[in-house]
């Protein structure tokens, strides 16, 4: 531990053998590396430095009782790490930065950059690859010198006070500090991947040349061999992707679909990102089912309604902007989260510019072993708006090609438009509420209409009968509502505006009864919202099959949805039932609920083959 030179105490004080790695340095192109190293750290210190070299002796019989309180300005290990597993490796790090001075450097001369552990079979026994870019401790700087010692990496190691990994270049020996030259985590992944190429390839011949090996052991190094391939392949497709996506936009024509304004949008949940995964706005309430765990459901931020129906289902959720055009880096995000979660299936819920892109994108990288679906919300009713008929289409169109694996509908009997539809209709999940089960009978007597005002939610017809009922005191409307000296208006009507998701909740729990018989619907999310609360809404038919034969259903569903009379007789049967035997109608929506998940999740799982 002396200027210009490299010693080794042993826990007696004295010394012990020179290490077979130390050899190796001193006599190869090592030794200047490492000699210029220490000269260039007592330069910046203008004084002799300490240095301690570790072997694999070192680590195995524990460093810290060994060297005690000293501590080092530069501590360096040559292939040593290789002979300890990777679960061990962050542990290791941790301990050798502790016997170094606050400004000190670790210098590693060890395993070629892999993108992630790799056994390594070919030589003295085996040993293990390390990807120390992720293993290095939080908090820490690491700058990667590659190609400089032939089969040998070099990482430098120091610490920051910033709390974050950082990663640079290794610029040379005379400044091995030097930050000029910043690097990202998938730059140093992709630098892995000669290192990882080479070792499918020997892997490959020790399996071709095995004898006496038995066949569940060849199959297992078969499917490593395989599964790793695989893995730098589609590390390599991630790299390029930027390239991909500027091609698929070089070829798209000129006339871009966009989604037209009458897309229900939430305008209390800005994203000061386009794709978030997994945010607690989407999770919250969403149910959990372990089948679905490598699901991913891709929906759009701006599109209330969709929105709330995929943060409803079990799964994980990725959400991307409609508005804002997905830059490399959002599809790469994107890509790297399915990657990284293991994800089996993606469910598209809505269809945009942004959703075909990522499309694409997942395609190119993950090929056939990922499955991609998409899932239609709108109905034939919408097809007058041009951005509805022409995305359709061209979902039909990518399921025909063969970029969909499969295409589904919320509205019943969509599959008589074309026989690549899946044949039945899927399902909306209520949100998981914990104990809500709607007011006793001498709570305050309110309905909710959280509708828009426009004529195929039947906004006015809802409005009317609820406030001429003698049952009500209060009507609770999120759009405005105008009266008219000629027509008579009983009940007090609140207009409460646009509200975020818990108050939303709130007010509907609060409720007597939702109207929300529309025109033109598919599976309202107001009536599995008032599901989850215990409070039973009035919708028009939903032609939902067997779920129609429902005792609730049949209680909540109306025929006439342009009968202001069929109207005022459902919500007074629905009020009566509350006042008169509220556990009834507690245990019948209860059913329903149980009912409902339970079919919503065997269909989803046929549709997505899980």
């Amino acid at each position: 531990m002396y200027e210009n030179s490299i010693k080794r105490p042993d826990a007696a004080g004295g010394s012990v053998p020179e290490p077979e790695s130390l050899r190796f340095w001193k006599n190869t192109r090592q030794e200047p590396l490492l000699t210029a190293l220490v000269l260039a750290e007592q330069h910046r210190l203008q004084r002799p430095i300490e240095v301690l070299e570790v072997g694999a002796y070192d680590l195995s019989k524990g460093l810290l009782a060994t060297v005690g309180e000293l501590r080092f300005d530069l501590v360096l290990t040559v292939s040593a790490l290789v002979h300890e597993p990777t679960e061990r490796i962050p542990m290791l790090l941790e301990g050798l930065g502790q016997v170094l001075r606050p400004d000190g450097l670790l210098c590693l001369l060890e395993n070629q950059l892999v993108p992630f552990p790799l056994k390594e079979n070919a030589w003295n026994g085996g040993g293990w690859l390390h990807p120390y870019a992720e293993l290095m401790p939080e908090g820490w700087d690491l700058h990667h010198g590659a190609g400089l010692l032939g089969t040998h990496d070099l990482y430098l190691l120091k610490r920051n006070g910033v709390g974050e990994r950082r990663y640079f270049q290794f610029q040379g020996t005379e400044t091995p500090r030097d930050e000029r030259q910043p690097l990202t985590l998938d730059a140093l992944r992709s630098r892995g991947l000669p290192r990882l190429r080479s070792w499918t390839e020997q892997a490959e011949q020790a399996l071709r040349g095995t004898t006496g090996v038995n066949e569940a052991r060849v199959a297992e190094l078969s499917e490593r061999l395989e599964v790793e391939t695989e893995r730098s392949r589609r590390r390599q497709r991630l790299l390029s992707l930027a390239d991909e996506l500027a091609r698929v936009r070089a070829a798209e024509a000129p006339a871009v679909i966009r989604p037209s304004t009458s897309n229900r949008k939430e305008p209390h949940v800005p994203a000061a990102e386009s794709v978030l995964l997994d945010s607690p706005f989407d999770t919250t309430w969403a149910h959990v089912e372990p089948r679905f765990a490598r699901m991913m459901h891709v929906f759009h931020q701006e599109w209330f309604g969709i929105r709330a129906a995929s943060g409803y289902a079990p799964g994980h959720k990725l959400a991307i902007s409609a508005d804002r055009q997905l830059t490399p880096e959002d599809m790469r995000r994107a890509v790297e989260a399915c990657e990284r979660l293991r994800t089996r299936a993606v469910v598209f819920q809505g269809f945009s510019p942004n959703a075909r892109e990522l499309m694409l994108m997942l395609r190119r990288v993950f090929g056939t072993a990922l499955r991609l679906y998409c899932v239609w919300h709108g109905s034939t009713s919408q097809f007058h708006i041009p951005f509805e008929l022409e995305t359709f289409s061209k979902l039909l169109e990518l399921r025909t090609e063969g970029l969909l694996d499969g295409v589904a509908c919320v509205k019943p009997e969509m599959c008589l438009m074309s026989p690549v539809i899946y044949q039945q209709t899927l399902l909306n999940f209520p949100p998981r509420v914990e104990g809500a089960r709607g007011l006793g009978k001498d709570a305050v007597r309110s309905a909710f209409i959280p509708t828009p005002n426009n004529w195929w939610k039947n906004f006015y017809s809802n409005v009317y009968v609820a406030v001429s009922s003698a049952k009500l005191d209060t009507v609770y409307v999120t759009s405005p509502f105008e009266s008219n000296p000629q027509i008579p208006v009983r009940n007090r009507v609140v207009n409460v505006g646009h509200l975020r998701r818990p108050e939303l909740f709130r007010l509907i729990g609060q409720a007597h009864v939702l109207l929300n018989v529309t025109l033109s619907e598919c599976q309202p999310m107001t009536a599995v919202e008032g599901l989850a609360h215990g409070v039973a809404c009035l919708t028009g038919p939903l032609s939902l099959g067997a779920l129609d034969e429902h005792p609730y259903q049949k209680l909540v569903q109306v025929a006439g949805t342009g009968s202001l009379g069929q109207i005022r007789a459902a919500m007074e049967h629905v009020l009566e039932l509350k006042e008169r035997s509220p556990a009834e109608l507690s245990q019948m929506m209860e059913d329903y609920s149980r009912t409902l998940r339970a079919e919503a999740i065997n269909r989803y799982l046929e549709f997505t083959q899980l």
